[in-house]
């Protein structure tokens, strides 16, 4: 159950994307992956009109281009149809934004659906939001005179008020608020100024943004001129198809970030004051360059081993790879407990049935006490710190500089089960000790599997082969290559590891800390097989009607999250690497489409 929860963590990955009401531009532009010919970036990038203060902006080239592939995709057709999306269309966020579509509607007089958004959405387009909790934002598209004003927006001005921003007009209508007695209150602005389309849900954003564009009022300031902004997109290259800013040093305290940050690692992005994320397009693959600037120096990355040559012992068909520099004693040891020696189910309760009356304990030997010998003494439980000591203390003398965690599940023979492997490899200063790694791990296994040594001796393999494997049942295995440690649960797994040619580290310059990879085209199908058979779903005669026999909502894993992963079943692998340059932190992201 573990280790499916940890894969179910993989594949929500997928859907780690959040949507923000009007703003659908986000959604509809991040889950695009049809083929995207290359536009060259605008002389004057839009922020240069957008007003200061956003905490989001996203910019993109061509928009129209965007959404005309996602609305034209497989995958949106398949997400729309899928569990994933009935799921999501039932949770809170999904209502709030509702909520939002239609406060809106009700300023604007018409719905910010798709029909809308494809009438607005025109080439360059920028789009900043200045309050995520009221989802207040300014839009500027790059839309023909003539098209501009064919809108429908455009073409009901006449029931909005007219004001003016210099020698700009621009038209105004609010909806609801306290003094209407009516809820929240919406504003809905819009104006046309040249070639340029723009709405905003404030007026002064809209009317700031037509100064900017002007050139009337030197004081007022840009987006482009805020330090987190202009420090973050300076460390940028070429514009991609679609490029993301962050203000995290306002995003991360909302509690509307808190709450709806799919990642959960809101601690983390706590170091950091802003981000950027240009994703580029092309046949086959999306390329993603992400930059994070930390708060402050003492947040910025050391000299660090690199990641390179470990990356080479990541075996053909790994279902999942992690490789990271400096992890740390701890880090390093709950790694190896997790994947290779505990022997612990993880905790699960089932949220959809009533929980059972606790009943009183029976006194040892009593008629309802079946289960405790009274001929024996206890078996005294060993704490799992006594039990890792040995293991600690030969990790806290080697300090391991990088370690790899490789994970992958397989059919097993029976065609019911799936079985799942992992393996742990580390890289020390210096050689390791064989003898020293047996008694380690055998001192960590003894207490769990025996009260001797039977079935935690060690014997090695065969032939060429060169690791160590236990003499009984536990099929745990271990292989030294000078200042290679290499465990696994899995001796095909550990030999293929072990096979693999070494090969150059990365340039200076650019030493990853972190590498990591999902194969989602190997893992998708066997995830699914095993999370319908733990869920028990396809029980009930009447499933197509409720969904999964119970009458409520999907299950989680097997129809949800194995939905999720059929909907974009195209996307085949996705790599992620990192490498601090310049005091900040740099992330490359490869998605592999079919």
């Amino acid at each position: 159950m573990m280790k499916l929860n940890v894969m179910a963590r993989r594949f929500a990955l997928l859907g780690k994307t959040k949507t923000i009401a009007i703003a659908a531009v986000i959604a509809a532009t991040l889950a695009a992956w049809a083929a995207i010919d290359g536009v060259s970036a605008p002389a004057r990038p839009m922020a240069g009109w957008m007003p200061s203060g956003a905490q989001l902006y996203i910019e993109s080239p061509d928009f129209a281009g965007l959404l005309h592939n996602w609305n034209q995709s497989q995958d949106k057709r398949l997400w729309l149809k899928s569990d994933n999306y009935d799921v999501f269309s039932r949770s809170r966020l999904f209502g709030r934004l509702g909520d939002a579509q239609g406060e809106f509607a009700g300023a604007a007089g018409q719905r910010p659906d798709m029909e809308f958004l494809n009438q607005i959405a025109g080439k360059q387009s920028g789009l900043a939001i200045y309050d995520i909790g009221k989802l207040e934002f300014l839009y500027i598209t790059h839309m023909p005179n003539a098209a501009a004003t064919q809108t429908a927006l455009m073409r009901s001005r006449n029931d909005f008020e007219s004001r003016k921003a210099g020698d700009a007009v621009f038209y105004l209508r609010s909806s609801g608020g306290a003094e209407q007695g009516s809820g929240p209150g919406r504003t809905v602005a819009f104006a046309v100024s040249g070639d340029y389309l723009l709405l905003a849900t404030r007026e002064d954003l809209l009317a700031d943004a037509l100064t900017l564009m002007q050139n009337q009022n030197q004081k007022q300031r840009s987006l482009n001129q805020d330090g987190w902004f202009a420090d973050v997109t300076r460390t940028l290259s070429q514009p991609g198809d679609l490029r993301m800013v962050l203000d995290l040093s306002r995003l991360v305290p909302s509690p509307y970030f808190r709450s709806y940050w799919v990642q959960q690692n809101v601690t983390d992005m706590g170091q950091y004051r802003s981000a950027a994320s240009d994703l580029y397009l092309t046949h086959g693959e999306f390329h993603e360059e992400r930059v994070l600037l930390p708060k402050s120096a003492e947040n910025a990355g050391v000299e660090q081993s690199d990641l390179g040559e470990l990356k080479t012992l990541v075996p053909d068909g790994a279902g999942f790879y992690r490789a990271e520099s400096a992890p740390g004693v701890d880090r390093i040891l709950e790694s190896i407990d997790t994947r290779l020696l505990s022997r612990k189910q993880m905790d699960y309760s089932d949220r959809t049935v009533a929980p059972v009356e606790v009943e009183a304990a029976t006194q040892a030997g009593g008629e309802g006490d079946f289960e405790t010998s009274i001929d024996a003494p206890p078996i005294a439980a060993v704490p799992k710190a006594a039990a890792l000591g040995s293991l600690r203390n030969l990790l806290e003398a080697e300090q391991p500089a990088t370690m790899l965690i490789v994970e992958k599940t397989a059919s097993q023979a029976d065609g019911v089960f799936i079985g799942y492997h992992s393996a742990v490899a580390l890289e020390s200063q210096k050689p390791w000790s064989a003898s020293e790694v047996e008694d380690a791990i055998g001192l960590a296994l003894a207490s769990q599997m025996t009260a001797g040594k039977l079935g935690i001796e060690w014997k090695q393999a065969p032939g060429e082969a060169g690791y160590f494997a236990l003499d009984g049942l536990d099929p745990l295995s271990f292989a030294i290559e000078g200042r290679y440690l290499m465990m696994s649960d899995d001796a095909e797994m550990l030999s293929a590891m072990m096979q693999r040619p070494r090969a150059a580290k990365h340039a200076p310059g650019k030493a990853l800390v972190l590498l990591s990879g999902f194969n989602h085209g190997a893992e998708r199908a066997n995830f699914a097989s095993a999370a319908h058979l733990m869920d028990g779903a396809g029980n009930s005669a009447n499933k197509e009607a409720d969904g999964d026999g119970s009458g409520g909502a999907p299950q989680f894993l097997s129809r949800n999250v194995a939905s999720l992963s059929s909907a974009f079943a195209a996307m085949q692998s996705e790599e992620v690497s990192e490498y601090w340059k310049g005091g900040a932190m740099h992330q490359t992201v490869r998605y592999e489409w079919k």
